[in-house]
């Protein structure tokens, strides 16, 4: 498995874990392998519930995706994006990854 997956060559993660968790990832694979773990790091916004807290599997506030897309069509999802709180620019982000996706 090392073979097949080792490098690789994106991380996709959260900004909270960038120096306690990828950095020791990064040293630790340098200092066994001698090789960067992944090339490049996509770091996503903080996922946050209606109160504003972090979403968290252990604190019980998370929502399956799943539900927030059963029964809606990509043109309501896109407005519930435009109609929310998020940067206008992580919408863009979301809307590029969108037209690059082959579902």
């Amino acid at each position: 498995d090392m073979k097949k997956y080792f490098p690789n060559t994106l991380l996709e993660t959260g900004g909270d874990i960038l120096f306690f968790w990828v950095a020791r990832m990064v040293m630790m694979s340098l200092e066994l392998t001698g090789k960067l773990p992944f090339k490049s790091v996509f770091l996503h916004p903080m996922v946050r519930d209606k109160l504003g807290s972090k979403m968290s599997k252990s604190k019980g506030n998370v929502i399956d995706p799943l539900d927030v897309i059963s029964g809606i069509t990509l043109k309501e999802l896109n407005q519930k994006l435009a109609d929310s709180s998020l940067p206008e620019k992580e919408i863009k982000k979301v809307g590029n990854v969108l037209l690059q996706s082959r579902f």
